[in-house]
């Protein structure tokens, strides 16, 4: 079925009236770093727009981003240990599949009779399958904790949020028989081989997603029926494949899906934007647009791609207020004592303790050598 259908007239007025309509017309972006593409947005948003992200890592990029031009996103404040998740403090909550970020929405608005039905015990100890797969096992007691916190104080957020930023990551979704969930982290072997036929991989299509996206939107137009919907692919490719395929081509191949799926999504609403992140980072020359893993994107092509971003929705209204060469990762990597706060809750973000603490204290913004984890993340 055809995602849109086009009277012949306005498809040549389509052609003549735009720019960058032949491969021609863009080939000099090419010669160029980052490779860029003029945003044409659906609706225009406001400077006091509430934020909430909701994806894959990249999802976390865009947060800061958001919170280094003063913009109020919801997603960004957590309770996280740095012994249970060293990275990124809000990372443990990092969505890779549409079906993942459903299940979320679906507890929020009918929590789970039982939550520790959802939870694993695995070789290492108890885990929350629907947080990122990274996560290491934990009690059961701790496991459940944490998910009674997400499910009375974090995800409750997106209810206040005017706009919801979806970052769609992958296409290999693990399927749950016994607890009838798809997951977002993949089970491990010693749990496949402990209880055979309980876990299914399903290497979804367009249709799957489109449904899945279509579902968010409808529970989310439940919280807040003005709700305005962003959604991207992320660029980040796909870390492992259990498709028994080269991951060049399971990457493309669940790239390809996720895009189509997105598109076709937002060609049926008017309150759903595409954002083309995953185009400008990936058309990108990749030593330029990607740390030395070529997994994580770096820092500079997400400041580029979230100016445009924020240039095209909100215009001028939101300069950049951190200073040349902030990042959040490397103000917490150089003081740690900042970072315990950002994970007690106690503050949202390192940012927010530079600007109302951190400057006048004359804190250190990084430390005098890149730490593994900055490096890791693209920095």
């Amino acid at each position: 079925m055809a995602i849109a259908k086009i009277d012949g007239i306005q498809a040549w007025k389509g052609l003549v009236g735009t720019e960058g309509r032949q491969w021609t017309d863009i080939a000099g972006r090419f010669a160029a770093d980052p490779f860029d593409i003029a945003p044409a947005p659906g609706f225009a948003l406001d400077a006091k727009s509430r934020f909430f992200c909701l994806g894959s890592c990249f999802a976390r990029n865009i947060e800061e981003h958001l919170i280094y031009r003063g913009v109020e996103v919801l997603s960004k404040r957590v309770v996280s240990p740095k012994d249970e998740w060293p990275a990124r403090a809000n990372g443990f909550l990092n969505k890779f599949t549409t079906h993942s970020m459903v299940q979320e929405l679906r507890w929020l608005a009918q929590p789970p009779a039982d939550p520790g039905e959802h939870l694993l015990e695995t070789a290492k100890g108890w885990r929350d399958m629907h947080l990122t797969p990274g996560l290491q096992g934990t009690t059961r007691e701790r496991a459940l904790e944490r998910r009674h916190w997400l499910a009375a104080d974090y995800f409750p957020r997106i209810a206040r949020a005017d706009v919801l930023i979806m970052t769609l990551g992958l296409n290999e979704v693990w399927r749950d028989t016994v607890a009838e969930t798809r997951l977002n982290a993949a089970p491990g072997l010693w749990e496949v081989r402990r209880e055979p036929g309980r876990f299914v991989l399903e290497i979804t299509d367009v249709a799957e997603n489109v449904a899945a996206l279509e579902e968010a939107r409808s529970l989310v137009k439940a919280l807040n029926p003005a709700m305005k919907i962003v959604v991207t692919v992320s660029p980040v490719p796909m870390g492992t494949t259990f498709s028994g395929r080269d991951i060049a081509i399971a990457n493309t191949l669940s790239k390809a899906t996720l895009r189509a799926a997105a598109d076709a999504f937002q060609m049926k609403h008017d309150d759903v934007d595409y954002f083309p992140s995953f185009e400008m980072a990936t058309l990108s020359t990749r030593g330029f647009a990607y740390a030395p893993d070529c997994l994580h994107v770096a820092d500079r092509v997400v400041s580029h791609i979230m100016g445009r971003f924020l240039g095209a929705y909100l215009g001028e209204s939101t300069p950049r207020l951190a200073p040349e060469g902030f990042t959040e990762l490397q103000y917490l990597d150089a003081n740690p004592d900042v970072e315990d706060r950002v994970r007690s809750g106690e503050l949202t973000s390192g940012f927010e303790h530079w600007r109302t603490e951190g400057e006048a204290q004359g804190r250190p913004m990084r430390t005098a050598e890149l730490t593994a984890r900055a490096e890791r993340a693209g920095l």
